[in-house]
């Protein structure tokens, strides 16, 4: 038994072990032996890094800590990159993008009913042009992503440069076609940002996919074109 609480011990090993462990001051003993197993597990791990990384799926930079021995290949920003990241063969994506625009064109998507209204759309393309952007023109501060908050609308643009001030806008079929019901909200939000433009006095350039021939056109429009609006694409003028 012990003498300074009472507690019964079933042997002198387990009562040693009570003394020391409950009544006894072992704060430098488990800072000594916690100092020891972090510097073992730094020697076989490596040191903590910190870097600023890509996000996989939208490109957005963040940074990052990790230990050297586990750092990873790809990183994504949230949550929601990584869940929506799909399949990441090319074969598999062309495949699908060819699948979507002969659908489109038959005007399937105006027969399917689709029950989940989380189905997401991706563009390839989309993520080529701000990296290529991003990499060629560092100094106009080529940004994706982030929001506006414009007439208590929350509205996004996909490239803009506050440099030069200029939006890019790569515009898939759900911008054309009612594919979960959200068309009007869309457009509604397209006319938004057209407007937002004009008053901050941004050029906008807007290209449908599939419309573009490659990625010097777009290099054109931006850097020698003085136009403030540009559609490029038959689905527009059907909107109007």
């Amino acid at each position: 038994m012990c003498n300074i609480c009472g507690q019964t011990l079933p042997n002198h090993s387990a009562y040693a072990n009570h003394i020391r462990w409950y009544h006894k001051d072992n704060t430098e003993y488990v800072k000594k032996v916690s100092a020891a197993l972090l510097k073992n597990y730094d020697k076989k791990q490596g040191e903590i890094i910190t870097e600023e990384v890509c996000c996989e799926k939208c490109l957005k930079k963040f940074e990052v800590s990790f230990r050297e021995s586990k750092r990873k290949e790809k990183y994504y920003c949230s949550r929601s990159c990584a869940n929506s990241r799909g399949p990441r063969t090319p074969e598999f994506k062309k495949t699908l993008s060819d699948k979507i625009k002969k659908m489109w064109t038959a005007g399937h998507y105006d027969e399917i009913d689709y029950t989940s209204i989380n189905k997401r759309f991706s563009s390839q393309k989309e993520r080529e042009i701000i990296k290529y952007f991003k990499e060629k023109y560092p100094d106009d501060n080529w940004t994706s992503g982030g929001r506006l908050i414009y007439e208590d609308t929350s509205i996004t643009r996909d490239m803009y440069s506050d440099k030069l001030k200029v939006c890019f806008e790569y515009d898939g079929i759900w911008h054309f076609k009612d594919i979960h019901g959200q068309l009007k909200d869309k457009q509604r939000k397209d006319n938004l940002l057209e407007k937002w433009c004009m008053e901050k006095q941004y050029r906008l350039i807007r290209i449908e996919d599939g419309q573009m021939e490659n990625i010097e056109q777009l290099e054109k429009l931006i850097y020698e074109s003085s136009n403030p609006l540009i559609k490029v694409g038959p689905s527009y003028d059907k909107l109007l």
